[in-house]
Order: structure tokens, then C-alpha cells, then sequence
């Protein structure tokens, strides 16, 4: 994907230059790096908890003083944010209910293409055998179509209200991904690229018109403060879809999963973690009991696939629901 990404981002950079204003308004301030340590540990302490706790890779004693922990750093940031005269993120301005609604939007958004792009990439590689090149180029109508998302949604936000074209963005993002859920991989044509290159489309709009309704939403003055904040919210988002794709996938592999009969339990446990262990396992199995499990393992993540993908279509149908209230209540 890297390499997919160089020549996309070579083309991007000059238009991006010639198109900004040479002169620009800045406001003095200070970056709390003591703040800042504050939230990276309690986004990793929180994150890891929830993985170790969820993916039983620790035990629940161990696991979860780390979660509240990590959820007790952030408590400790936001009330220091609120009480600082110079805060890292200015917190005050979620009391605007688009905004509020902006970010929601923001990290389900990212969220979910983070996730899927992991996912896919799991599935073409594990289930479909392919190599990482191949995964990339089978990806690259999400990316692609995601590319132009930008313009399209400032172009249909101005013609229609960032309202109807967030919440409408989010719907197709749903039925892109339902659709895809149902689809069949092994078979993948023409259908399958259009599905994705929906979905990137549909996710990359939602995505520029949460950013258009964050930056509208406050003053000029508190612009650079609601910037921080989405930055924030993508970041965040990203983290935390990979992390509970990642927990959901894992636990819904390891109740599909079938092993093969005789397998000692110390690799029962370890091959039902995850596609990637019963893969490691299976090397060091013997031929037959060892294609047994990859087998298994392929029909089981292809499961887990399909429900991840269910899911997450039902509950950004749900966002896309919220947002168009909360949108219209704020008068977006």
C-alpha cells in the first residue's frame, strides 16, 4: 500500500501548494508536551487493555488495573484541559452539537476504513493466498476512489447541505458494506472493485464533510484549536478501529474455528487466537492434521469476515441516522 500511496500523494503535494494562500493568519501558543505524554500513555494503556482483556492474551488481573489505568490518564487530560489556560486540545468546544456530531462521524469513518483495509488485507492473504502485492493491487479501488472524495463531497455539500451528503454518505457506506459481506471473494470481479470503490468514495465524503461541519461549526478564531481536534479524532479513530476490528475478528474466529481432532491443547489454545497463529501452529503439525487446521482456519476467518463487515454496515447505518438528527437539530 505504500507504494500505492507515493505516486497518489506526488500528484496531490503540488496541487495542494499552489492552491493555499501564500499569507496566513497564525496565533501564538505553547505545546504542553507534559499534556501530550499524559494522553499518548492513556491511549496506549487503554488500547492494550482492552486487547489483552478481550484477545486473553493476559489475564483479567493483569488486563484490566492496565485499562483503568489507561482510562484514568485520560480522565486526568481532560480535566487538565479544561483547567489549563493553554490546553492541548480545547475541549470547550464540544459543546457544540455539530461539532460533537463532526467527530462522532470522523472516527467511526476512519475508523471503519482502517479496519477493513486491515481485514481484507488478512483475508486475501491468509484465505486467498495471495502475496502482499496482490492484496495491494486488489485494494486499490478503495484507495483510489477514496482519492477523490475530497472534491466530490465540497462540490455536493455546496450544491445539497454537508447535512443530507454526510448522513447519505454514510448510508451508502453501510449497503457498500453489507454488499461486500455477501460477496464472494474467491470469485471477485467486476462487482467486487465497484463495492469497494463505493465504499472509499462513500467513506472518504463522510469524511470531508465531517471535516467541513468540525471547522464550520466555531469561530475563525478557534479554527487552529477544532483542527486539532479532528487531527485528533482521525488518529484516535484509526487506533481504535483497528483495535476493536482486530478484538471482534479475533473472538469470532475463535468460536468458528473446527479443530482437528488429537490437536494437544496448549496448540488448541494458541491456534484459535487468531488466523496468523493457527498458521504458525499448523507448521508444526504433521501433513494431514496440519491442512486440516489451515483449511479450518480459512473457512473460520472468512466467517468472522463476513460478520465484521455485517456489523459495522448496521451500526454506521445507525450513525448515519444520528447524524442526520443531530445535523438537523444543529441546523447544518
Amino acid at each position: 500500500m505504500f507504494l500505492i500511496n507515493v505516486p497518489v500523494m506526488a500528484l496531490v503535494i503540488p496541487v495542494v501548494f499552489s492552491m493555499l494562500p501564500r499569507t496566513e493568519a497564525r496565533t501564538p501558543g505553547q505545546w504542553a508536551i507534559g499534556q501530550a505524554l499524559v494522553l499518548i500513555a492513556g491511549i496506549v494503556a487503554s488500547v492494550y487493555g482492552i486487547k489483552a482483556a478481550a484477545g486473553a492474551t493476559q489475564p483479567l488481573v493483569v488486563a484490566l488495573p492496565i485499562l483503568l489505568a489507561g482510562l484514568g490518564l485520560l480522565a486526568i487530560f481532560a480535566r487538565l484541559q479544561l483547567r489549563s489556560a493553554t490546553p492541548l486540545l480545547d475541549l470547550s468546544l464540544f459543546a457544540h452539537p455539530a461539532l460533537v456530531a463532526g467527530i462522532v462521524m470522523a472516527m467511526v469513518a476512519i475508523g471503519a476504513l482502517a479496519g477493513v483495509e486491515l481485514t481484507l488485507a488478512m483475508e486475501l492473504q491468509y484465505v486467498l493466498d495471495k502475496t502482499p502485492l496482490q492484496a495491494g493491487f486488489f485494494m486499490v479501488p478503495i484507495m483510489a476512489a477514496a482519492a477523490v472524495g475530497g472534491p466530490v463531497a465540497g462540490y455536493l455539500s455546496n450544491c445539497f447541505g454537508v447535512r443530507w451528503v454526510a448522513s447519505l454518505s454514510l448510508a451508502i457506506s453501510a449497503v457498500a458494506l453489507a454488499l461486500f459481506a455477501m460477496a464472494d471473494l474467491h470469485q471477485a470481479g467486476l462487482g467486487v472493485a465497484v463495492t469497494l470503490a463505493v465504499l472509499g468514495l462513500a467513506l472518504s465524503i463522510g469524511l470531508t464533510a465531517s471535516s467541513i461541519v468540525i471547522m464550520g461549526s466555531v469561530d475563525a478564531s478557534k479554527g487552529g484549536a477544532a483542527g486539532s481536534l479532528e487531527a485528533t479524532a482521525y488518529e484516535l479513530g484509526t487506533g481504535l478501529g483497528i483495535t476493536f476490528f482486530g478484538v471482534f475478528m479475533a473472538n469470532v474466529f475463535g468460536r468458528a474455528l473446527t479443530l482437528p481432532g488429537g490437536l494437544p491443547p496448549a496448540l488448541a489454545e494458541r491456534a484459535a487466537r487468531s488466523i496468523g497463529d493457527s498458521y504458525v501452529v499448523a507448521g508444526e503439525l504433521s501433513g494431514e492434521q496440519a491442512q486440516a487446521l489451515v483449511d479450518s482456519a480459512k473457512l473460520a476467518f472468512s466467517h468472522a469476515h463476513g460478520v465484521l463487515l455485517g456489523t459495522s454496515a448496521g451500526l454506521i447505518g445507525v450513525l448515519a441516522v444520528v447524524v442526520f438528527v443531530m445535523f438537523g437539530r444543529a441546523r447544518v
